[in-house]
């Protein structure tokens, strides 16, 4: 069993919110890891003399966010990854923030292009190959429409997915998601659409930068999209 340390709860804030402090503080320490097994809540509430039910409620309010899990006789334990389905707080927080046209293109401009360039020194020749799946995909449905046909957000949402898993990097895997979960879900309704074959060439560019490692061809493709990306986002408030 993992070592927590926890101590006595004496302040007068409400008792399960200082109790979940206290384990969010020991998950932050490392003296929980995932897949550790949390002390038993009999346990848990003598050490911070506080009641069992309020043990309790802290460690539903946790599982309810996926940081942890109970497994029936076992005990509740860390959980090594986000659960399905899971309410993810880091995500609300996104979503809460002001969506205003400067901020959302700014924060575009910045994270996407790092995580590109990212993508581009990790990616391995699989991770190529699932960008080659998607682009290759959308340059074929360029072929079935019109010129003027507008992109669909899943389109657009699928190339970046790939392009950031190439990262494999978690914690920039985990803010890319939620970023683009925001763009493309919340925000896309009120986003000026991209032409399809417009948008096809773009990724069919980035992908021929990521395989070549061509950081001027990846930086002409941005420099050329960032007027677009703020124009696109101008009228998003």
């Amino acid at each position: 069993m993992a070592e927590m340390s926890v101590t006595s709860i004496r302040k007068k804030e409400k008792v399960t919110d200082l109790v979940l402090t206290q384990i969010k503080d020991s998950l932050k320490r490392g003296e929980l890891k995932p897949g550790d097994k949390l002390p038993g809540t009999s346990e848990l509430a003598a050490k911070m003399g506080v009641g069992i039910s309020s043990v309790r409620e802290a460690i539903k309010m946790l599982e309810s966010l996926g940081a942890v899990e109970s497994r029936q006789g076992e005990g509740t334990f860390v959980c090594n990854t986000l659960r399905e389905g899971a309410a993810n707080a880091f995500e609300i927080q996104f979503m809460l923030l002001p969506r205003t046209a400067e901020y959302l293109a700014q924060f575009r401009e910045f994270f996407e292009t790092a995580y590109t360039h990212l993508a581009m020194e990790q990616a391995t020749a699989a991770d190529l190959e699932q960008v080659e799946a998607v682009v290759a995909a959308l340059e074929e449905k360029v072929k079935r429409l019109s010129p003027n046909a507008l992109m669909e957000s899943q389109d657009e949402l699928d190339f970046h997915r790939s392009v950031l898993y190439c990262t494999h990097n978690p914690y920039v895997i985990k803010i890319g998601e939620v970023s683009l979960e925001l763009f493309f879900d919340a925000v896309q309704d009120r986003l000026t659409p991209l032409k399809i074959n417009d948008a096809a060439e773009d990724h069919r560019n980035i992908l021929e930068a990521l395989r070549n490692k061509d950081t001027a061809r990846l930086h002409s493709v941005f420099q050329n999209n960032i007027p677009a990306w703020h124009a696109r986002f101008k009228d998003a408030n």
